[in-house]
């Protein structure tokens, strides 16, 4: 989605200026979450914040496609922060969990292959999408992509001791 997302944010934004501090608010928020989410599902679990970040982005992107004023996309923008923020801490630190450590670069290596390779192939279909369908197109099939994508969580099971810290003794 990554180059239409931009295109989506400039026509919103109103002017490059006001693009910039869209972008400016988005990382922002994506460092804030990105603490407070790793922080949390320390204690609580990794799945449900997936859950959670997924099925809140997929309604985030879909947003992109209804509102028509800047102050609408900065708001858009602090939500998409902070669900890819939590999203990309957690789906790093549930993959680090899930696997030995031994071959935990190569498990990360292999994730990482897997979603840039799905991400090259994304976007050239997207280009076709955009030419055939329009750009909010992609934005309504990206949503489904990502509540789709949800489905194999529950096949992943969480070792909950490791998501709770043990407690202290002294």
């Amino acid at each position: 989605m990554g180059p239409f997302y931009i295109l989506q944010v400039n026509n919103l934004s109103d002017g490059m200026e006001k693009m910039g501090f869209a972008f400016s608010i988005m990382i922002l928020f994506r460092s804030a979450s990105s603490y407070v989410t790793g922080r949390v599902s320390d204690r609580c679990g990794r799945k449900v914040f997936l859950f959670l970040a997924a099925y809140i982005q997929a309604i985030v992107i879909f947003l992109y496609t209804v509102i028509t004023t800047t102050s609408h996309l900065f708001i858009l923008q602090a939500l998409m922060g902070v669900t890819d923020g939590s999203l990309t801490t957690i789906k790093t630190c549930l993959l680090g969990d899930i696997t030995r450590k031994e071959k935990r670069g190569t498990v990360v290596g292999g994730f990482d292959a897997v979603v840039s390779l799905s991400s090259a192939i994304g976007l050239a279909l997207g280009g076709y999408i955009v030419k055939f369908y329009g750009l909010k197109s992609v934005f309504y099939i990206t949503s489904v992509v990502i509540v789709l994508s949800t489905a194999v969580l529950f096949f992943i099971k969480e070792d909950a001791e490791a998501a709770v810290p043990p407690e202290k003794t002294s």
